[in-house]
């Protein structure tokens, strides 16, 4: 059965070889309160548009665009539960979780681990590269499971240790893909970590890609 569409609160389209850019973030992070009202709003938003839009695929953008503007900053501003990754030993585990499938079902471009929340961008292999290609749900579910086990390990303790949500998108174009690339490089800089964006110990570049920073 394809999964090229599943259902986070609304559908997404994940092709094999997409390009995908994900945020995902500790189970504190966000309280869920506050989570179920936003996706409640953002649903409501999008099927306003779909009724009555007339310029339909423009106005999703920008609600998608808003709708990840707000996330973000609400993460960035660590105004709710545990910062947990701020511990290296935890960031250590998120970071080996992201290489170890890099080059084996997936080409990992670049990603940063702030204190509750982690931004990556990757390239999905496809059914030329790999006889049994994974699409982005089965891969997030993989990585989210692996550092969250471990974590756990860590930390004497059982539970849930990230949110079951993930934000992601499909990056349509090169430009996309250099802006994000850069918006990840830059998150440590803007939250006063480090002056430099390649001295903040938790972001990585791929090598081909680091003249754009």
């Amino acid at each position: 059965m394809k999964k090229e569409f599943y259902r986070r609160n609304l559908p997404h389209y994940q092709p094999l070889g997409g390009e995908f850019f994900v945020t995902y973030n500790l189970a504190d992070a966000i309280p869920l309160k506050v989570l179920k009202e936003w996706n409640k709003e953002l649903e409501v938003k999008r099927k306003s548009i779909m009724l009555f839009s007339k310029n339909q695929e423009e106005d999703l953008e920008k609600l998608e665009k808003l709708d990840f503007a707000k996330r973000d900053k609400y993460l960035d501003s660590a105004v709710s539960g545990e910062k947990l990754l701020c511990n290296d030993n935890l960031a250590r585990i998120v970071a080996e979780s992201l290489h170890y499938w890099d080059t084996k079902i997936l080409d990992l471009i670049a990603y940063c681990i702030m204190s509750n929340h982690v931004h990556v961008v990757f390239r999905l292999y496809n059914e030329n590269e790999l006889d049994k290609p994974k699409y982005l749900e089965e891969v997030m579910h993989s990585i989210k499971r692996y550092s969250a086990n471990k974590c756990n390990s860590v930390l004497l303790k059982s539970g849930k240790f990230w949110q079951h949500e993930s934000y992601d998108r499909l990056v349509r174009n090169e430009d996309e893909l250099f802006r994000i690339i850069l918006y990840i490089a830059q998150n440590p800089v803007k939250a006063g970590i480090t002056e430099s964006p390649l001295e903040y110990k938790w972001t990585y570049i791929s090598d081909r890609f680091k003249n754009l920073i």
